[in-house]
């Protein structure tokens, strides 16, 4: 955050330590602080973040950074790679672990923070920005996303930068942003998919329509240029994942954007299942996401929104346009029972700048703003603590299991076959792919047919459904809890 203008001349030479002891860059640190113990302590959780950590992980080991994998040899469609590429490089430069494979998410959050900051800077005073900042990264949604292995991150990254650099080229006309505006936008194709078009493309056409400004729209964006660089960047990945598995584009386009929206119990997911929700979900999914501030928001727009909304009238459409970008991507959801709760995270950056332009320099004044900020991360250390004392009813991991599994010292020849319906995807992550799930009796019955000592991990409740020949060969080693079910880890009796 640069010194505002308005300082003292005194101040205006530039002072890490006076920067530092800012009380909201302080809260902003303390929360990534907050944040990265939570990386470290916090074991990878079935399902969705496991499954991207390992699509990530087996991404690095094959080496194959075009076809994404659900499991070895069963090419996963269901998302574009952005996100894939970033955990597995960080884990390529880090090593194979939960912070390193989570890193990339709180980087791109981060980034986030200073692109909303940039924004806020040109139009609002420098507390103002400073709460901004503050609301952004105190949401609990926003606070949650910043170090969690799934696309949503990259996602809003992209939005954000492309809903920025529109305003820094049109409301500014600063030319070089129309280029980052396109930039962004390929990197959303590659982020998520078509899906960042209408996130980006839905504010800017409705305030463009409500004031008119076609004729500066056409003229401020390279539109042409533009539009073959947005393509260089996502096209060529496109096609190649299009040529390695043929299929693809018609699942991705078709199945998880179109039929996905639109039908609620949609049967075609290849790799789950359709999350069936009522209309309008989103606004309930979003009151929680934006929680404490969305609160906030509401009481005091009840209380005094015509007052803020009269002081914020400007001419240049700032307020419309933070309105529209908060507001959007609601109303596209609301259209939608097919939704989760992080598809309100691209809107955030928006709301924190609603919010600030409504009422920012009041609470950047109370000190009670930061300690309504501070509830969030309270939240989170609360979690972690959660989960150090009682992993077996807070999360949903195996890692414990592999752990034990490790320290038996499996041979390299060793298989350790999970007999479960259920995919545990972080037992693969933790194993490096070698825990591999299946209830097929003639895969159990193969185990007793080598010279290697195997292992079994299985529910307890599924202990009988083993062939009786397998659960003879196996003695138990260990029993380990996670999420109220108990798992068994069972290992093969030596042959004299």
């Amino acid at each position: 955050m640069p010194l505002s203008p308005d300082l003292p001349a005194k101040q205006q030479s530039f002072s890490l330590s006076f920067y530092l002891r800012q009380p909201v860059v302080l809260a902003v640190l303390g929360l990534i602080a907050i944040r990265l113990i939570a990386m470290f302590l916090v074991p990878l959780n079935d399902t969705t973040e496991a499954r991207y950590a390992e699509i990530a992980r087996k991404m690095l080991e094959t080496g194959n950074w075009v076809t994404l994998l659900h499991d070895y040899g069963v090419p996963f469609w269901a998302k574009p790679p952005l996100s894939t590429w970033l955990s597995a490089a960080s884990m390529g430069l880090f090593g194979i672990n939960e912070l390193a494979v989570r890193l990339p998410a709180l980087l791109l959050s981060i980034a986030v923070l200073a692109l909303t900051y940039s924004l806020a800077r040109t139009r609002l005073t420098r507390d103002a920005a400073n709460v901004a900042v503050l609301v952004l990264a105190s949401s609990i949604l926003f606070l949650l996303s910043a170090g969690t292995v799934m696309t949503d991150p990259a996602l809003m990254f992209c939005v954000a930068l492309s809903q920025i650099a529109f305003w820094h080229a049109v409301a500014l006309k600063r030319r070089m942003w129309g280029y980052i505006f396109f930039v962004g936008l390929g990197l959303g194709l590659l982020a998520k998919g078509p899906l960042v078009v209408v996130l980006v493309g839905m504010p800017i056409f409705f305030w463009v329509l409500l004031r008119r400004q076609w004729r500066t729209l056409w003229n401020e964006l390279p539109w042409i240029s533009g539009s073959i660089l947005m393509f260089v960047i996502a096209l060529p990945w496109y096609a190649l994942a299009e040529l390695r598995t043929p299929g693809f584009l018609n699942y991705f386009i078709m199945g998880e954007h179109v039929a996905r929206f639109l039908d609620p119990g949609w049967k075609g997911d290849l790799y789950g299942f359709a999350h069936s929700t009522p209309h309008g979900m989103i606004w309930l999914y979003t009151l929680g996401a934006l929680f404490p501030w969305s609160l906030l928001f509401i009481w005091r727009f009840v209380r005094k929104g015509r007052q803020a909304l009269a002081q914020a009238k400007d001419g240049d459409g700032w307020l419309l346009y933070v309105s529209l970008w908060s507001l959007m991507t609601l109303a596209f959801f609301t259209l939608s029972g097919n939704i989760i709760f992080p598809y309100s995270l691209p809107m955030t950056p928006g709301f924190a700048l609603l919010f600030a332009t409504l009422w920012g320099d009041r609470d950047a004044k109370l000190p009670q703003t930061i300690w309504l900020a501070a509830l969030s991360g309270l939240m989170i250390l609360i979690t972690c603590v959660a989960f150090a004392v009682r992993p077996d009813v807070v999360g949903r991991s195996q890692k414990a299991l592999i752990n034990a599994w490790k320290q038996d010292m499996p041979t390299p020849d060793s298989a350790l076959l999970y007999w479960n319906s259920r995919r545990e995807f972080s037992a693969e992550f933790y194993s490096h792919g070698r825990a591999r799930t299946s209830t097929d009796p003639a895969r159990a019955r193969a185990l007793l047919d080598n010279t290697s000592l195997d292992y079994i991990a299985i529910p307890d409740t599924d202990l009988g459904q083993l062939p009786p020949e397998v659960r003879q060969a196996f003695t138990e080693i260990g029993r380990y809890e996670t999420n109220g079910q108990t798992f068994i880890l069972l290992r093969e009796r030596a042959i004299s």
